[in-house]
């Protein structure tokens, strides 16, 4: 999941010209189908650009078949997303 995401991710480009840096923690809820049910920010990186571009590139994925041997279930799960310009 946490590839998925760092795949998807977009510095936006008004943060990155400002130097913004930081981390949104999310709580993402994955359907038992493999799809993302729901996601918001439980800790802002208190840079709304940053929080939003997070939560888009969760919001973006496609659904992904649970892996071969896990029995599909929800899941709750909480990811820190880093935003680092180096």
């Amino acid at each position: 999941m946490r590839r998925r995401i760092l795949d998807a991710l977009r510095y936006p480009p008004p943060a990155r010209s400002r130097g913004l840096t930081g981390t949104v923690y999310l709580e993402i809820f994955i359907k038992s189908d493999g799809a993302i049910g729901d996601v918001s920010v439980t800790g802002s990186s208190s840079h709304p650009l940053l929080d939003e571009a997070a939560l888009e590139a969760v919001r973006s994925l496609e659904p992904q078949p649970f892996p071969s041997g896990l029995k599909p279930r929800p899941l709750r799960v909480r990811l820190p997303v880093v935003f680092d310009l180096q």
